[in-house]
């Protein structure tokens, strides 16, 4: 007899469970067990001949869960397709998995069950919900289930989470929220350890999975004066390589200088020149610091061509020319970070890791670092371009590098 072994439901996994609708949405602290539950929603309804639907925010999120899928369901796969990321099981059962990365994916198809995971990393989750997903839930009368951890700011998942409170919808809605803590098989001390270590914010958010707002926060709530800026010198180490994460604005245009060794990010200075152009930034990196390995990173809209740049070409051509760089030395983004997921990633660093901030050359990032509030939208708020001191382009150096260079810490905690 073939056989498909799934994990022993814990307490709380079990409640929810017990207690679903049609619609139902799981706000949870981190390891909770919802990639579990999430495999267990999946296989069962495949198992019964349905076809059924696994959402993941990136194509690159689908591959843990494609493995697990299909390390599970091995004994009763009759064919699998993993570019297309199709299982067919012996008992005429489909299991599609599709990222939202394009946010009509599954259109036209029909399910039984739809599984959105980590739905708080989706940037068009509303787009693809409405547009697209609930209309493959219409042959079967299928149910959808909603799975993430929470961000900050009030968020269109928060919003599912409390339709089940609307008379309108409660008979079909549902929504749960759970802990960290309410994982019976992690362990509460190493819950209480994370606690110690995290910003009272962040624990808040991904191991309480409470709804945090920071609107009229400061952006980097975790910079502290004494703890990040030195005004002792911070001298060039020739050995190490020197990062350049340039801010391309018409008026100024900056970039900050960075070293990273003995875990910690030295800043030596945040060049903000006014009335300039990349012409003359590359002048001045060259002239202060010369003969190093300069590697670059930046604003990702750096890429375009510019009117603002002699011959129409982009700026990363003109730095990379200028700085006579190889292809290796320029790890420019395609896609600047979201906002959101970028201070996180800033914050923790200043929380959890070594920074310092050189006092006297790095001044607009200091300043940015202390003022630089959080917009309606939750994204930097910028005050009146004409006001140079309170457009966040320091800050954009920083948390550009950061995203270039750092994005593993994050994984590694």
């Amino acid at each position: 007899m073939k056989t498909v072994k799934l994990k022993s439901r814990h307490v709380n996994q079990e409640h929810i469970i017990q207690t679903a609708k049609r619609f139902n949405v799981l706000k949870c602290g981190r390891r909770f067990g919802k990639t579990s539950l999430a495999e267990e929603l999946i296989i069962e309804p495949a198992l019964d001949g349905f076809p059924v639907a696994y959402y993941s925010p990136t194509y690159k999120d689908l591959s843990d869960f494609w493995r697990v899928i299909t390390e599970t369901c091995y004994e009763v796969i009759a064919s699998k397709n993993e570019q297309l990321k199709q299982i067919r099981l012996i008992t005429g059962g489909v299991i599609d998995m599709w990222s939202l990365d394009e946010p009509d994916s599954g259109r036209g198809r029909k399910y039984k069950r739809v599984v959105i995971d980590e739905c708080e990393k989706a940037r068009k989750l509303e787009q693809a919900w409405n547009g697209t997903i609930r209309a493959t839930l219409t042959d079967y009368v299928g149910d959808a289930w909603f799975l993430s951890t929470p961000k900050f700011g009030d968020t269109y998942f928060k919003e599912l989470c409390r339709l089940k409170d609307n008379e309108e919808y409660s008979h079909e809605w549902q929504s749960w929220t759970f802990t960290t803590y309410d994982n019976p098989h992690i362990l509460s001390s190493e819950v209480d350890s994370a606690r110690r270590t995290m910003s009272d914010l962040y624990f808040r958010c991904e191991y309480l999975a409470e709804d945090v707002d920071l609107k009229g926060m400061l952006w980097a709530f975790a910079f502290d004066s004494k703890k990040h800026i030195t005004d002792q010198p911070i001298n060039l180490n020739k050995n190490e390589p020197v990062y350049l994460s340039f801010d391309f604005n018409k008026n100024p245009i900056s970039c900050s200088v960075v070293q990273h060794y003995d875990r910690t990010i030295w800043v030596l200075e945040t060049i903000k020149l006014e009335n300039s152009d990349i012409y003359a930034l590359c002048d001045y990196i060259l002239s202060y610091y010369p003969n190093c390995l300069y590697i670059v990173t930046g604003d990702a809209t750096g890429r375009n061509t510019s009117a603002l740049v002699k011959d129409n070409l982009n700026y990363y051509t003109v730095i990379r020319t200028r700085l006579r760089l190889g292809s290796g030395q320029m790890r420019q983004p395609i896609i600047n970070p979201p906002i959101q997921e970028n201070q996180v990633l800033v914050n923790s660093l200043l929380a959890n890791y070594g920074v310092q901030i050189q006092d006297k050359k790095a001044k607009a990032l200091i300043y940015d670092l202390k003022n630089v509030k959080i917009s309606e939208d939750g994204k930097i708020e910028k005050s009146n371009r004409a006001d140079l001191s309170q457009q966040a382009d320091a800050l954009d150096t920083f948390r550009y590098w950061c995203n270039s260079f750092m994005g593993w810490f994050l994984k590694a905690k």
